[in-house]
């Protein structure tokens, strides 16, 4: 094996034999190099205990990155061409073996990554980046369903963010992030109550925003006073300004202009759904589901108001994002989402793939793992819809009565009952209405609250018609489609028609 000194003889013999000027093939400037050098002697040291680490060994060639970085090391303070001269660093890496073309610079190229990766970690753990080690961790926690840990840790956090009294910009940032995440835990489970926390996350970002942006304009008004630069084109500008730079921006302008409205207009989300349509494959797979959360939405809200054309678009949506997953966290569907799928598909007359779906992830829904109720909800629909009543209260699962749920597990019972013209119809909808009257506007929105209260109100007047009443079916027939907001419409209508 050759030592060093034999090879720094061998290397200077060799340009001995050259009669004019000779170029070393040296690594004193490479990146690799470069980045080493900036290294201070506490983190050259880490940094060989890093390269010790299991998972670094994991890699075929840890050996030859660990002989290479110290290689370089050995090079220090000067690191001179002459001890970093290729030749010389391939054979003491790779002793004894025939030169390969690109061998070495694979070598370094590696071990690049993991230096970088060591100063990387080195720099996120500092303890000045410690809220933002804890929102990571919590996001963690969040998205492998421990909710209730990631949020003991955004709490924690909150409180001491409190506490402090500095106010200064990184701790408008940190406001921020804890905001976010806890935004991002309230959207796990939710069941239409409450904010989702984002008044916060927006008075957070503002916060933010404006004080950053003070910040900027103030810097470059003091630059100005030094050297020529022009005013600021944007610097009082509105959201107009970026419109025509940002397709992104585009989309969103148009959900706000869908959602500013109580009943969405359907020419604007379908100009919505041909903007999506569009723009396929321009944005990132995350910001397109987020995109189709909010067409979904929109979709809903038309047929909630009476628009039945866009039951099947809404379904043949539901197919074409679960193909894409859209819906999945980790593999794992959210509850509302498996539900909604499910009642979209059954209202389009597709049941035999709704009862598919249903049993498919009935085991990949978040955080129910030995929670049967959305399972055997989407059962009783299943049932339901093929005419099997009694089946379908037989599987009706049991739910709390603070529960969003509460309200369409009840309104199924309603509805079975009234198909199998039971005695105990007007004593549910009488125990039912004095819910919603009491308790709902403690949790319901208003129109929530007022779909339940039309459908019940409805519902009465149906059990209290008489059988072959062209005249009364037509007055129901009219009632129903004149109601902005109601629930279970189009059983509603479907059972109106049939009185005549």
């Amino acid at each position: 094996m050759k030592t060093e000194a034999n090879l720094d003889r061998a290397i200077s013999k060799k340009q001995d034999t050259f009669a004019g000027p000779f170029l070393l093939d040296i690594m004193t400037n490479t990146y690799l190099v470069d980045v080493i050098k900036a290294l201070n002697p506490k983190e050259r040291s880490e940094m060989e205990s890093f390269l010790a680490f299991s998972s670094i060994k994991k890699a075929g060639n840890w050996k030859e990155m660990a002989k290479l970085y110290q290689i370089i090391l050995d090079a220090a303070p000067t690191f001179s061409d002459e001890k970093l001269e290729k030749n010389r660093v391939y054979q003491l890496v790779f002793p004894e073996q025939a030169v390969v073309q690109g061998k070495l610079d694979k070598l370094m190229a590696d071990l690049n990554k993991v230096v970088r990766t060591f100063i990387l970690t080195q720099k996120y753990l500092r303890e000045e980046n410690e809220v933002r080690q804890q929102v990571d961790w919590a996001a963690w926690l969040r998205d492998h369903g421990m909710l209730d840990r990631a949020r003991q840790i955004t709490s924690k956090l909150e409180v001491n963010a409190k506490q402090d009294s500095l106010e200064s910009l990184g701790q408008y940032r940190n406001y921020l992030m804890i905001a976010e995440e806890n935004h991002e835990q309230d959207s796990i489970q939710n069941q239409v109550r409450g904010d989702l926390s984002i008044p916060k996350v927006m008075h957070s970002l503002d916060l933010y925003y404006y004080n950053y942006r003070a910040e900027l304009r103030n810097r470059y008004l003091l630059q100005q006073k030094v050297t020529h630069l022009p005013d600021l084109e944007n610097a009082d500008s509105g959201l107009e300004f970026y419109l025509e730079e940002s397709s992104l921006l585009q989309i969103s302008k148009k959900i706000h202009e869908v959602f500013k409205q109580d009943v969405p207009q359907i020419e604007e989300v379908k100009a919505l759904m041909v903007a999506l349509e569009n723009e396929s494959g321009s944005f990132p797979e995350p910001t397109m589901a987020q995109f189709y959360a909010f067409l979904r939405s929109a979709c809903a809200l038309l047929l909630n108001s009476g628009h039945s054309e866009f039951l099947e678009i809404l379904h043949q949506i539901h197919k074409d994002n679960l193909g894409r997953s859209y819906f999945f966290i980790h593999g794992e569907i959210a509850p509302n989402v498996y539900l909604n799928i499910v009642q979209v598909a059954i209202r389009a007359k597709d049941i035999h793939w709704a009862k598919e779906f249903t049993e498919k992830y009935k085991t990949k829904i978040i955080g129910s793992a030995n929670d049967p109720f959305f399972y055997q909800f989407n059962m009783a629909r299943c049932h339901f819809a093929e005419g099997a009543f009694e089946a379908a209260l037989d599987v009706l699962p049991e739910v709390g009565s603070n529960s969003h749920y509460h309200h369409t597990v009840r309104r199924m019972e309603l509805k079975a009952y009234y198909e199998l013209d039971s005695d105990l119809l007007l004593y549910k909808i009488d125990a039912f209405r004095k819910f919603i009257e009491r308790t709902a506007p403690k949790t319901l929105s208003t129109n929530l609250r007022t779909m339940d209260i039309n459908f019940l109100k409805i519902l009465i007047q149906l059990s209290q018609s008489p059988p072959k009443d062209k005249t009364r079916s037509t007055k129901l027939v009219e009632r129903i489609k004149g109601k902005k907001l109601l629930a279970e419409r189009d059983w509603l209508l479907e059972k109106a028609k049939a009185l005549a």
